[in-house]
């Protein structure tokens, strides 16, 4: 879900730096005591085994002011969200707030408080518009009322996959003893804001860099509805150096090979398999995908998509195909989740469900997925990454069955990819239903797909009705359904 920002955010691309000596810790929290906030989020949640059931859960995270009285955070911990509260100060007064826009792609989100006694002796921070490479980082936040900072040491700047989706942006991995972190955190050096934590692991941290938040910003400020671009399309190593002389290309230092195209669903097919990636925006690629910044040194080409561009801006891109260098205007197509055939993910929707006669089938979807952990059906997610079904635009899944007399012999069925329904083929629920109101004489007949241990379901389709309601309340389930509204 996208919450649109009418109203206008200004973020001041002069860096805020009020001198060359390192703060001490002290300064540091007399200057931000009054620009960081606490923020407590009240969500629901779902249970995909059992779709229907609704879960509650409360996240406590940090924020910080920015101009126009906005709060910025992260996504993470958003979705599904019913009720927003900030604190300031480290006192115990929580005031109500709301979420102005989310931007999951990016993991960026942006809150509004409406009483103006909240604002009352805040003050905006300004995002540097430069990420240090290297050096010592300090982060902050409110910690049970305490304004708390802990020092942290850059290790690397890297291009890699964003928190919440599979953008792939600039990012700034540092090193630090905080502990519980990765929960917006504001990271700075020197008084300059340079990002915002986004997750943790043990010692290590990651941390969404300013000048990229500043881009998703001012491209929502400029183009509503913008979004984040993507190379949709995937590429391998041209280090092999008969790879590339096996297509023309004779230059062992430079070049990658595409290998598929447009994995993610989104359109533009300029790129073709073969191709080999010379250039990109100007930039020359090297034979592991990277080019030379001239901020960050070398990193890989494909952060050059949120590199100061949005959805729908034009990048040149340089390949070489059939014998010599085609330049190519590549359109980047926004970045959205249910173009796929497996959709990444899924925030802010309740789970749809159609129970048939006990049979309890679901979109097969990223959150779907996740719901198994690490143990996720092989045969299942052998199709989120091979993408062998071309022809479709979404999969439906028989994940379990609730015994009742009606669909004796089918109790242990489940994890089954659903392929045609009574003679139809199967996209969506909405297939499916229109299926079933639709039997082949006095049976239903549901067959998956040939790669599933059980090739054909056969079930009475007179009885299905009374069925159904049977296991209803047998089993509590409120309703049969739940369809999300169709999109416009």
């Amino acid at each position: 879900m996208r919450i649109s920002w009418m109203g206008a955010v200004v973020v001041s691309t002069a860096v805020l730096f009020l001198g060359c000596e390192k703060k001490s810790e002290s300064e540091l929290l007399d200057r931000y005591q009054a620009s960081l906030v606490e923020l407590e989020i009240a969500r629901k949640g779902y249970n995909y085994r059992l779709p229907w059931v609704t879960q509650r859960s409360q996240t406590k995270k940090n924020g910080v002011i920015i101009e126009g009285r906005k709060i910025l955070t992260t996504a993470d911990d958003v979705s599904g969200h019913v009720l927003v509260r900030a604190q300031k100060n480290g006192e115990s007064r929580k005031f109500e707030a709301s979420f102005l826009w989310i931007d999951y792609y990016a993991n960026l989100a942006v809150i509004e408080v409406e009483d103006d006694e909240f604002w009352k002796g805040l003050k905006p921070v300004s995002l540097a518009n430069r990420v240090p490479n290297s050096g010592l980082l300090q982060i902050l936040r409110w910690r049970s009322g305490r304004l708390e900072t802990r020092s942290a040491e850059i290790e690397r700047l890297f291009v890699g996959k964003g928190q919440m989706s599979y953008i792939e942006h600039l990012q700034l991995e540092v090193s630090s003893e905080i502990e519980a972190a990765g929960w917006a955190e504001v990271v700075v050096q020197n008084d300059r804001v340079v990002g915002l934590s986004s997750s943790a692991n043990g010692k290590s941290l990651t941390v969404i860099p300013s000048v990229f938040i500043k881009n998703v910003i001012q491209g929502w400020k400029s183009q509503e509805e913008a979004g984040l671009g993507y190379f949709d399309f995937a590429w391998q190593f041209g280090t092999n150096r008969a790879l590339l002389e096996s297509k023309g290309w004779n230059d062992p230092d430079r070049g990658v090979v595409v290998t598929r195209v447009g994995d993610k669903g989104l359109g533009n097919t300029l790129i073709k398999p073969g191709d080999i990636i010379l250039e990109v925006d100007g930039f020359s690629v090297d034979v592991e995908g990277k080019y030379v910044d001239p901020r960050y040194g070398r990193l890989l080409f494909d952060g050059l998509a949120t590199r100061e561009r949005m959805a729908n801006d034009s990048i040149s891109i340089v390949v070489w195909r059939d014998g010599k260098k085609v330049s190519i205007d590549y359109e980047l197509p926004k970045a959205e989740f249910d173009r796929d055939l497996i959709p990444d993910a899924d925030y802010d929707e309740t789970p749809e469900y159609y129970i048939a006669g006990g049979l309890l089938f679901q979109p097969l979807t990223g959150g779907y997925l996740s719901a198994f952990g690490k143990n996720q059906p092989f045969l299942i997610r052998y199709y989120d990454y091979e993408r062998p079904v071309a022809d479709r635009q979404g999969l439906v899944v028989l994940s379990a069955v609730m015994p009742d007399p009606y669909n004796r012999g089918y109790e242990d069925a489940s994890q089954l990819i659903v392929d045609t329904v009574n003679g139809n083929e199967i996209e969506n629920l909405g297939d499916l239903i229109e299926a079933f109101e639709a039997p082949e004489g006095d049976y239903h007949v549901i067959k998956f797909f040939q790669d599933q241990p059980l090739k054909t379901i056969v079930l009475d389709s007179n009885e299905l009705g009374l069925a159904t309601a049977r296991v209803l309340k047998r089993y509590r389930v409120p309703e049969d359904r739940y369809l999300l509204p169709e999109k416009p």
